[in-house]
């Protein structure tokens, strides 16, 4: 065990300040489930696990035999199998399983993990049914900017402290967890952290948190770090310090994304002004390079929903539609010897990362005329789950809008956008 520390930074104070993380387990082991199974010795207890968004998905090549299965799904169900065979059944044995890897209804995929392994191995049919109905499997929601490892100001920080800490890491003092569950009392008397005074909320319900913060947070990074990047900028503060391009994540934030979220208008704008001002910190160095990456299915989950509902509407989402014609011409690149994707901004080079279909894809349709390209990409139900060129006008709007980007530069078509041209 070792203890790490983390790097707050307080916006309104201008101070930074210092958390002592303790208990940092240094080494993965493996522990025997027939061990571990004693730990819970009470009615009720938690696991807690973030095994990336990847981590929550079925292996039919598992094995209840692999010691340990192979996958976290594996893991998990052979641990509660173990643990319901240590108590016979007792159905005031199961315990709370907490997510946090970040994809949608995240406890809900877990357990259908859970029940399809007990299923294939052949587990007994009581198991089963424990395993369903008395465990409880909670959806969770994390919000948190935390850009990782400050490698610049290590050695600066450590002479602070007065010690080595290779685990340190630089997050925001803004934080929140939201649980949903069917028993939000339950989950909050067994796992109290709001006595502690964190940021939890326990809820049977975290959609509209979900809405929230996926499409005003989520959505603000996406819908404007790629024509930021285009513009010159490198970083989230670059892009709040510059005129053209904080109009445009004002817009984005205030105009567009923020009239479909299904939540009272002040509770929304009152979220919407904290992310303008996490995006203000100005000790949070959050890279848009690094923001970019898979920008396409991030547009799919955090964008698009706004731009079909304004449709619904009878309206149009100008900016959003925007924000889609500077993806691609973020994405305008070609593919070198080895394999991977590259773009020009100005006589510097960057790297395209994204699953292999999108790349392949632009890098075969980025020179095509502007509204066959949009076209194009709007077409591919495999990126969007639908041909949004049904949307009308959609496809000829966002070709415009890579037209007036070719021929102007990115920052001149912003500036043409938001009426400072």
């Amino acid at each position: 065990m070792k203890s790490s520390t983390v790097k707050l930074f307080d916006l309104n104070t201008s101070i930074k300040f210092f958390e002592i993380i303790g208990d940092i387990i240094t080494n993965t082991i493996y522990i025997p489930i027939t061990v571990l199974i004693y730990f819970f010795v009470f009615p009720f207890g938690s696991i807690i696990s973030n095994t990336t968004e990847a981590g929550i998905a079925y292996d039919a090549a598992d094995e209840l035999t692999f010691e340990p299965p192979r996958s976290y799904p594996g893991k998990l169900t052979k641990f509660l199998y173990e643990r319901y065979l240590a108590f016979n059944g007792d159905p005031q044995k199961g315990l709370i399983i907490l997510p946090v890897e970040l994809i949608e209804r995240n406890g809900q995929k877990l357990r259908e993990c859970c029940e399809q392994l007990a299923e294939r191995w052949d587990l007994p049919g009581g198991f089963k049914t424990w395993l369903s109905e008395r465990n409880v499997f909670c959806q969770t929601l994390v919000d948190r900017i935390v850009t990782g490892y400050p490698k610049d100001e290590a050695a600066k920080i450590e002479a602070e402290l007065g010690y080595e800490d290779k685990l340190l890491v630089t997050g925001e003092p803004f934080a929140l967890w939201v649980i949903e569950s069917d028993k939000p009392e339950l989950v909050k008397r067994e796992f109290p952290l709001d006595k502690a005074e964190l940021p939890v909320v326990f809820t049977d319900d975290l959609r509209p948190y979900r809405e929230r913060k996926v499409r005003l947070l989520n959505g603000a990074h996406t819908s404007t770090v790629l024509a930021a990047y285009l513009s010159g900028l490198n970083t989230v503060g670059e892009l709040m310090a510059d005129e053209t391009l904080r109009a445009m994540v004002e817009r984005n934030v205030y105009k567009e994304l923020a009239q479909c979220v299904p939540l009272p208008e002040s509770e929304v704008k009152a979220f919407a002004d904290s992310v303008m001002e996490r995006f203000e910190n100005p000790f949070i160095k959050h890279m848009l390079l690094s923001i970019s990456l898979n920008s396409v299915s991030k547009f799919k989950a955090r964008v698009l929903p706004t731009i079909k509902e304004t449709f619904a509407k009878g309206e149009r989402a100008d900016s959003l539609m925007f924000s889609l014609a500077a993806l691609m011409a973020f994405y305008s690149g070609d593919f070198r010897k080895d394999g991977r994707l590259f773009a020009q901004r100005g006589d510097e080079a960057y790297e395209i990362m994204d699953d292999a279909p999108v790349l392949e894809f632009f890098a075969e349709n980025h020179s095509l005329p502007a509204n066959e390209f949009a076209l194009a990409l709007l077409r591919r139900e495999d990126f969007w789950g639908e041909d949004l060129s049904a949307l009308r006008g959609f496809a000829d709007q966002t070709g415009a809008y890579l037209q007036s980007i070719r021929e102007l530069g990115m920052r001149i078509a912003v500036q043409k956008l938001m009426g400072l041209a």
